[in-house]
């Protein structure tokens, strides 16, 4: 028996599916594009079966949603790809060729990552968040989930601030370049070190960014992606994420070493460690 919760999340989706439908030349073009069966998929779009996961995550690559975006209620997912659409910038803003192509110099990096940075607005506490990078084309597209505590630590209520952006390499670095879209509060900026290792766990770097107190500061941190995998159960590993004292134990001792390295005496730049 299908609970009534579930089968709204199902009307939900075949909605959703059917407006972002609505912004190609026809079903037929977007079955073609995502090499799915017209047949299956009329059945996605008349809410008579969801897909596998998969196949959901592909159909969300396509569109440049996230996977709980598309279940969201229909008008807040109406709300939010109108946002989106208005507040897109023409490609032309940018002189082709800018930003180099380096998805497959980029290939083995894709996937998910926990991400660390000491919170400029909270002294002594990291943040804790996800990242995914995953491959369009011939880019490598970013998202990033914080997951951060709001009001009083009793009130256990936490906000999601998301982040969409694009990676790609230059002069032996990596670089990371994203935009909270919700809100517009601002652009993150990351350069990290690559590894020339065929498996690697984590990887160090520096981000410059803008607090999110009242006083909306620029800030420059040392940052370090722990590296997870490119399937993972991300509703469990979002659940994980907030912000952090130093010292405590969802902040892995390694990573705690990568954070708290100082400036020598006389030196003011912020330099990643190298591992």
């Amino acid at each position: 028996m299908v609970s009534s919760s579930s089968s709204q999340s199902m009307q939900d989706f075949s909605q959703n599916l059917r407006l972002l439908c609505g912004y190609y030349k026809s079903v037929a073009k977007v079955c073609r594009s995502l090499d799915i069966n017209r047949q299956q998929f009329n059945k996605y779009l008349g809410a008579q079966a969801t897909p596998s996961s998969f196949t959901l995550r592909k159909i969300c690559a396509f569109f440049g949603v996230d996977e709980e975006e598309i279940f969201s209620e229909h008008e807040s997912f109406r709300t939010l790809l109108n946002r989106q659409r208005t507040t897109r910038e023409p490609d032309s803003a940018v002189p082709a060729g800018f930003f180099p192509s380096s998805a497959q110099a980029l290939s083995k990096y894709q996937g998910y990552y926990f991400v660390y940075l000491l919170s400029p607005s909270a002294p002594g506490e990291v943040i804790k968040s996800i990242t995914r990078l995953t491959r369009s084309g011939e880019k490598i597209l970013s998202k990033t989930y914080e997951r951060m505590r709001l009001g009083d630590d009793q009130l256990k209520s936490f906000g999601i601030n998301k982040y969409r952006g694009f990676c790609f390499a230059s002069s032996d670095l990596i670089y990371i370049v994203e935009r909270e879209y919700l809100s517009s509060r601002g652009y993150i900026w990351s350069a990290i070190y690559p590894s020339y290792r065929s498996r690697f766990r984590f990887l160090n770097g520096l981000v410059l960014g803008v607090s999110g107190d009242n006083f909306r500061r620029p800030f420059g941190a040392h940052i370090v992606f722990e590296y997870l995998g490119e399937s993972i159960d991300l509703r469990n590993a979002l659940t994980s994420c907030s912000c952090f004292p130093i010292d405590a134990p969802e902040i892995p001792d390694e990573v705690r070493a990568r954070l708290l390295v100082h400036p020598s005496e006389g030196e003011f730049n912020l330099v990643p460690p190298l591992f």
